[in-house]
């Protein structure tokens, strides 16, 4: 339970003309829930979703699959409790709600932990998993390659969200040729399973797209459910074209992503994905014909200069000896002329 330091806490009675800071609010509203005697001591029953730790304490989330209350344990307490904590677990957890004054922020901090066994939410998300691996859903076979240029992006996710900026970003961040279609989706809740998946049919038979993306930002397990659902999975596994997951997480626990053609880890990483199929291309292809182009031209220019040198020697080897015939007919004049000189000064012509 977060402390009192001051006398602000006791100044419960509402006046609404008050103007308080944030810190004042917040302060009164952790009274209010340190003297609620119902909320002291309680006794909660629910499944372990998004459970992580460190030195200091684990945190987890307390779900019935409808809603969801923050939980924390500091870690002294947790190593003494006879527990062993993991998502999906179903526990009975007894403790007290408590307010976090600077993050204003509510949550049940448990003084003693009771696991009842496997939670029904995960159990349930297992039974499909294993009867959709059984369908060869998840086969590598079944996995259709994205288009290396495409030219239409199909993407699933909220027009609220960040997701879809993300995807567009990256998309038209190396290519701006891309067009992009957004199917408006529902992406968390119990309406969510069927939004997806009629996103999904829509842009699969109606619309000329190359290549579906279906996303959204991270959340908890929880808000991420729909995407473990075997509507989704089902609207992945009948598209005609390929599909590729962009759900923010950063595993590939979900069974969309097991369905899905390519799973990426974030939208962004979807977006990067698609378009560097093509730069990916360039690498792989071009790149190659134009290092072989080089190194033939090379080649020809080597052999080139090679038959140069040997005509050269051809032509060195085949020439007459002795000098060239200019000096002989230079050196003939150079003799008749002495001749002629000599001649006129003999005759006294000179």
């Amino acid at each position: 339970m977060a402390d009192a330091p001051d006398t602000e806490r006791q100044a419960v009675e509402p006046d609404a003309r008050e103007v308080l800071s944030v810190s004042q609010l917040n302060d009164r509203i952790a009274s209010v829930v340190q003297d609620t005697p119902a909320l002291n001591g309680v006794r909660c029953i629910g499944e372990v979703t998004d459970l992580h730790k460190n030195s200091t304490a684990l945190y987890f989330t307390l779900t019935d699959g409808d809603a969801e209350l923050p939980c924390m344990i500091w870690a002294n307490r947790y190593r003494e409790m006879d527990a062993d904590l993991e998502d999906g677990t179903e526990v009975i957890l007894e403790g007290d709600i408590d307010y976090w004054v600077e993050g204003g922020k509510i949550d049940l901090k448990p003084w003693e932990v009771i696991v009842v066994g496997d939670g029904d939410q995960a159990a349930a998300v297992e039974r499909l998993r294993s009867e959709l691996e059984e369908r060869g859903w998840f086969d590598d076979e079944q996995k259709q390659q994205p288009p290396t240029f495409p030219e239409r992006v199909g993407v699933v996710t909220s027009l609220r969200g960040d997701a879809r900026y993300d995807i567009q970003n990256a998309i038209h961040g190396q290519d701006p040729t891309v067009d992009i279609l957004v199917k408006d989706a529902t992406v968390q809740g119990s309406e969510a399973p069927t939004s997806i998946a009629n996103g999904i049919h829509h842009l699969d038979r109606s619309e000329d797209v190359d290549a579906i993306i279906v996303g959204r930002g991270g959340g908890s397990d929880s808000n991420l459910q729909a995407f473990n659902t075997e509507r989704v999975a089902e609207a992945i596994f009948t598209a005609n074209n390929p599909v590729i997951t962009a759900i923010g997480h950063t595993d590939d626990r979900l069974i969309a992503d097991q369905v899905a053609d390519v799973a990426t880890i974030t939208p962004t990483a979807a977006g990067e994905y698609i378009v560097n199929s093509r730069q990916e291309f360039l690498a792989s292809e071009i790149e190659p014909l134009e290092q072989q182009l080089d190194a033939a031209y090379e080649t020809f220019q080597q052999e080139h200069e090679h038959e140069q040198e040997l005509a050269e020697a051809v032509d060195e080897a085949t020439a007459p000896e002795g000098l060239p015939p200019i000096y002989y007919k230079v050196a003939i004049v150079v003799l008749l002329l002495l001749l002629l000189v000599i001649t006129g000064l003999w005759l006294g012509v000179i």
